[in-house]
C-alpha cells in the first residue's frame, strides 16, 4: 500500500507555535513559463480556496515566509489565492462559450505574467534528488456502512476520544480484541466492515459512513481524525512479510485482506503489530486536515510537517496518475492545481507530497497504487504586481 500516513497524524501538530522569525523554505526560483493546464478544468478548486481563505481569517497574516531568497508573509499567500480564484472563475466562464485551447491560452498568459514559480529542492536522501523531482503518493477517504446500535452484522465500533487518560493509551490489541473500551459510551457508530477496513481508515485519517437508522432512513456522516493513542504506528504488511504470511512483491492491500480473511486465527497477531489507534469525531464536512480545514477531493495535498510549517500554498503538480484500461492499470500524464492543507507523520521530505483523491473506487485504486516522481511548483503572486 502506497499511502504513507496520515492526514490523521497531522492534526497532532496544529498547536505548534512559531517565532516571529521568517520560516525559510529551500526553493529554486524558476524564470520559465509553464503550461498551466488543469486536467479537471478547475472542478472543486473554488471550494478548496474558499476553505483556505476562511482559515486565513483566524491566522496571523503578518507571519513571514521565505521561499528561496524571497520573503513573503501569510498575507501574500492570501492575496495570491484571491487573485488566482478570480482568474479561475473568469476562465471557467470562458470554457462555457469558447474553445478550451483559447481559454487556457488566456489563462496561461495571466499566470505567467503575474506569478513567481518556485520548485522545492529535494534533500540528498530523497527519491527525487538525482533528477530534481518530487515524490508523489495518494490517499483517500474510505466509505463505510453503519448503524448506531450493534448487531451481528454491524459489530465493529468506531470510537470517539475517551475522557479518561488511561483509556486514551489503550493499544489496538486491547481495544479490538480485549474489548477494553467497549460499553463505555465512546462508540460513535458500529460498522459492518472488517477490522482491516477500519485499520485502513485509520491510515487514511478519515472517511465517510452511511448509517442506517432504526426507522430505515439513511444518514451520511463524515468521520474525521480527533486524536491518537500515541502508540507506535507500523504498517501491517511489514509484519506479515517478516512472519512469512506474504511473499515479497505480493504485499498488496488485496493480498493483505485475503490473508486475514482466510486466517482469522492470526488476526490478533497481525493487528497487535500496530499498537497505534485512532479516535474519530463526526464532522459536517469532509475529513479535516491541518488548522481544521476540510479536505477537498482532488485539490488538497499533504506535506511534511517537519519542513512545511505554513499551509495554504498554491501548488501546481505535473506527474502521472493511474487509470484502469482493459482490466489493467496504466499510467497517464496529468497536471492539476492543489493546495497544501494537510500533513502526515510518514510523509518525509522537502520534495514530497501526498495527493488527496477523495472518495470512491477510483480514489481507493489511486491511493493503493500511486508512487511516482514528478514536478511540484509553489506559486506566489509577484509582489511587484500586487
Amino acid at each position: 500500500m502506497q499511502k504513507y500516513l496520515l492526514s490523521l497524524i497531522g492534526l497532532l501538530f496544529i498547536s505548534v507555535s512559531f517565532s516571529s522569525q521568517a520560516q525559510a523554505y529551500e526553493m529554486q526560483r524558476l524564470n520559465v513559463s509553464l503550461n498551466f493546464v488543469d486536467d479537471l478544468d478547475f472542478k472543486n478548486l473554488d471550494l478548496a480556496i474558499e476553505r483556505q481563505l476562511r482559515s486565513f481569517q483566524s491566522r496571523d497574516l503578518s507571519k513571514k515566509i521565505t521561499l528561496g531568497s524571497d520573503e513573503y508573509t501569510r498575507a501574500d499567500m492570501q492575496k495570491s489565492l484571491v487573485f488566482f480564484k478570480a482568474l479561475v472563475e473568469k476562465t471557467m466562464e470562458c470554457l462555457k462559450t469558447e474553445l478550451r485551447d483559447v481559454c487556457y491560452s488566456k489563462f496561461n498568459s495571466v499566470m505567467n505574467q503575474n506569478f513567481i514559480v518556485y520548485k522545492p529542492i529535494p534533500l540528498d536522501w530523497e527519491a527525487g534528488h538525482a533528477d530534481n523531482k518530487s515524490l508523489f503518493t495518494a490517499y483517500y477517504s474510505p466509505d463505510l456502512h453503519g448503524k448506531y446500535k450493534k448487531d451481528s452484522v454491524y459489530k465493529h465500533a468506531i470510537y470517539a476520544y475517551p475522557k479518561e487518560a488511561r483509556l486514551r493509551r489503550l493499544t489496538r490489541e486491547e481495544i479490538d480484541f480485549d474489548k477494553k473500551l467497549a460499553g463505555r459510551g465512546y462508540e460513535l457508530v458500529y460498522v459492518k466492515e472488517s477490522l482491516y477496513d477500519i485499520w485502513l481508515m485509520h491510515v487514511e485519517g478519515g472517511g465517510r459512513v452511511q448509517i442506517e437508522k432504526e426507522d430505515g432512513t439513511i444518514e451520511m456522516r463524515y468521520l474525521s481524525y480527533k486524536a491518537s493513542n500515541k502508540q507506535s504506528f507500523n504498517f501491517l504488511y511489514k509484519y506479515m512479510l517478516r512472519a512469512g504470511m506474504l511473499k515479497p512483491g505480493e504485499a498488496s492491500v488485496f493480498n493483505q485482506r485475503l490473508y486475514l480473511e482466510q486466517n482469522p486465527d492470526r488476526q490478533r497477531e497481525v493487528f497487535a503489530s500496530c499498537p497505534s489507534y485512532i479516535f474519530f469525531q463526526f464532522t459536517q464536512d469532509e475529513p479535516l486536515g491541518v488548522n481544521n480545514i476540510s479536505l477537498t477531493e482532488n485539490r488538497s495535498l499533504a506535506t511534511d510537517y517537519r519542513i512545511y510549517k505554513d499551509y495554504g500554498f498554491l501548488n501546481f503538480i505535473q506527474a502521472q496518475k493511474p487509470i484502469r484500461q482493459n482490466d489493467r492499470i496504466v499510467m497517464r500524464d496529468f497536471s492539476r492545481f492543489f493546495l497544501n492543507q494537510d500533513t502526515g507523520g510518514a510523509i518525509k521530505g522537502q520534495a514530497r507530497s501526498d495527493l488527496y483523491f477523495g472518495y470512491g473506487e477510483y480514489a481507493s485504486m489511486v491511493a493503493n497504487s500511486l508512487k511516482v516522481l514528478g514536478d511540484q511548483y509553489f506559486l506566489m503572486l509577484d509582489s511587484n504586481l500586487k
